[in-house]
């Protein structure tokens, strides 16, 4: 392999460990995020939606650049599509095919943690926002069956307006 092919591995070969050490990072994030729903703590659920966002963009960037040294090597190579990195390996010596393989394994299994971890998120928000509507409809419940009662004790007609009385007792 000549010199420049393999610099351009080498740099498809550091895009991918910056992209898994991003994913990796936004894992982190998005897990401590799954503890503070559990915890219902507000005001750190909105912190960690600004760095979950920060941590999502660098992944962004760092996918990029892993496109952008795949988009290289195809162009290098004079290939008409581009191609999966486990096949661009194959136009490698055995160490970097090596590398790129095992960083394919750790992005697989960063991104299907990272989509475990969301499913959890999603199902604690979904039974959070589900308890609120349920509490706001017992409390919505119990504060219209109450009857308004004035200073004497006496039933309140203002809150029997439209209500038929009975004056059996």
């Amino acid at each position: 392999m000549d010199r420049q092919l393999a610099s351009l591995f080498q740099f498809l070969i550091d895009a991918l460990k910056d992209e898994i050490e991003s994913h990796t990072r936004l894992l982190d994030v998005i897990r401590e995020e799954t503890q503070t729903l559990r915890d219902s703590q507000l005001p750190k659920v909105l912190d960690i939606g600004i760095r979950k966002g920060d941590a999502f963009r660098q992944s962004e960037a760092a996918t990029q650049r892993r496109v952008d040294a795949a988009t290289k090597i195809v162009a290098y190579l004079c290939l008409e599509d581009s191609l999966p990195i486990v096949e661009l390996a194959s136009y490698t010596d055995v160490t970097t095919r090596q590398i790129l393989t095992g960083y394919r394994d750790k992005f697989a299994d960063i991104v299907r943690r990272i989509k475990r971890a969301n499913e959890t998120n999603r199902q604690i928000i979904a039974l959070t926002l589900a308890n609120v509507s349920n509490n706001l409809l017992f409390i919505r419940d119990i504060t219209a069956s109450l009857p308004n009662y004035d200073r004497h004790g006496q039933i309140s007609a203002r809150s029997l307006q439209g209500e038929f009385i009975s004056q059996a007792g």
